[in-house]
């Protein structure tokens, strides 16, 4: 079995060789390509349909090859823009171990662990059978965010509720973990009172109860896979009533009371200014 699979990986790199020999020829006789630029060209000569595959940058792309029949031969995975042969049967040729087969029934799906943007582009998956079976997959890259609704100011009143939630953007993948920082301290796992931390399927919710001036500051949400986010909470100390407040609101007197409240005011007032009558005519 070694040695078909040895004689099988030497045949398909003899294939791969000739035309990228012939592409070498063509480079020195007209100007440089770049790599791109390669690999656009060869993904206009490619037969049959692509699928698109999405996959977030640091997470793992799983790019699916569905076999019509599973005796039919041995399966190679190869990267289209310089093609670099990766796998050959459920064996990794290329130096870079990050490339990996995942083989269940008629799938041979190529595992590609911690993704960048380098690794974007097409990529083949071919069976040596009669006819050869060709099937063809773009990984496109996209790196996620996250961020939190309302920053960068948000501003709550001493003694309520906060609530904050860190959204994940243009994620492939649920995060591990997300942390949560109030000024350059991680507090999720703080016995602080009053204090939740919740993870979610697309990030993660802080919930404190009965807010607190201490509670005001820089938080930062740090997802296990995204950028992160930040938001300053400023939280507004209650006013103190005036102490003439203080017996009751005024506000809740009705009209009556505070018309007669007025007029004894008033008389209290005048009282004192009126001469009194016998200062007026002395006896």
């Amino acid at each position: 079995m070694h040695i078909i699979l040895l004689l099988a990986t030497l045949f398909l790199e003899v294939q791969l060789y000739f035309p990228e020999a012939q592409a070498k020829q063509d480079t020195n006789a007209n100007n440089v390509m770049s790599v791109e630029e390669k690999g656009y060209r060869l993904e206009q000569e490619i037969p049959g349909m692509v699928k698109d595959v999405l996959a977030q940058k640091g997470g793992t792309a799983t790019l699916p090859c569905k076999v019509r029949n599973t005796g039919a031969g041995i399966v190679t995975w190869v990267r289209r823009k310089d093609r670099q042969l990766l796998t050959v049967g459920q064996d990794t040729h290329s130096v870079d171990k990050r490339f990996m087969v995942k083989h269940v029934n008629s799938e041979w799906s190529l595992l590609i662990q911690k993704v960048t943007h380098e690794d974007a582009g097409l990529y083949e998956c071919q069976v040596a059978s009669l006819p050869v079976q060709q099937y063809f997959v773009r990984l496109s890259i996209t790196e996620a965010y996250s961020v939190i609704p309302g920053a960068p100011d948000l501003h709550v009143k001493q003694g309520s509720n906060l609530r904050l939630e860190c959204q994940l953007m243009s994620a492939t993948e649920a995060p591990l973990y997300v942390f949560w920082y109030r000024n350059a301290r991680m507090i999720n796992y703080d016995s602080e009172p009053g204090v939740r931390v919740d993870l979610t399927k697309t990030g993660s919710v802080l919930e404190v109860e009965k807010t607190q001036l201490t509670h005001g500051g820089n938080y930062t949400c740090a997802p296990s896979n995204a950028k992160e986010a930040y938001v300053m909470v400023h939280v507004i100390e209650e006013e103190e009533k005036p102490a003439a407040m203080h017996g009751g609101d005024r506000r809740n007197l009705s009209p009556a009371i505070l018309a007669s409240n007025f007029l004894v005011s008033l008389l209290a007032a005048v009282s004192w200014r009126i001469p009194s009558f016998t200062s007026l005519y002395p006896t």
